[in-house]
């Protein structure tokens, strides 16, 4: 069974925070699916893991409209992957996604559900949702599908600011 990382995050700054302190820890090759309804911060949460790697770049978005963008300056390349716009798996083909899937790079796929899951052998799920108490609070979790992505959970240490 696999072991669940769950934090509840406040802001949209504490949801970078947690998101950079998991950068610290994640290896090339991996691939970081990241999951929720609109508005629920998987931007936020990528911006958040790109900025911790290192990347200065004053704007960091979504690729909505280009589909993917690629920042080469940090510790490792990311290619950052929005598929909410694909309307089946199909379109990964004419995204030319295999040449991306290369060993080197972090993948963070925004939306992974609609790409299907067959190309991300051992894939860390980021699951952000709302928390009806609480507007701006979002509940974070990390589920692991496999031993690196597990490694990469077991050994995440996050502390949440006093207050």
């Amino acid at each position: 069974m696999s072991a669940i990382w769950m934090a509840v995050s406040r802001s949209e700054a504490e949801t970078e925070a947690i998101a950079s302190a998991l950068a610290q820890g994640v290896t090339p090759g991996m691939a970081l699916l990241l999951s929720g309804d609109l508005g629920a911060g998987k931007s936020v949460f990528a911006r958040g893991v790109i900025r911790g790697l290192g990347v200065k770049e004053a704007w960091i978005t979504s690729p909505t409209f280009t589909l993917v963008n690629v920042y080469s300056e940090g510790r490792m390349p990311v290619c950052h992957f929005d598929l909410y716009r694909l309307t089946s798996p199909d379109d990964l083909d004419l995204l030319g996604l295999e040449e991306y899937v290369n060993g080197h790079s972090l993948l963070i796929v925004e939306w992974p559900e609609q790409g299907g899951d067959s190309f991300f052998g051992d894939p860390l799920q980021v699951r952000l949702s709302y928390v009806e108490s609480d507007p701006e609070a979002r509940q974070i979790s990390l589920v692991p599908l496999g031993p690196q992505s597990q490694e990469t959970v077991n050994a995440f240490q996050y502390l949440a600011p006093a207050g």
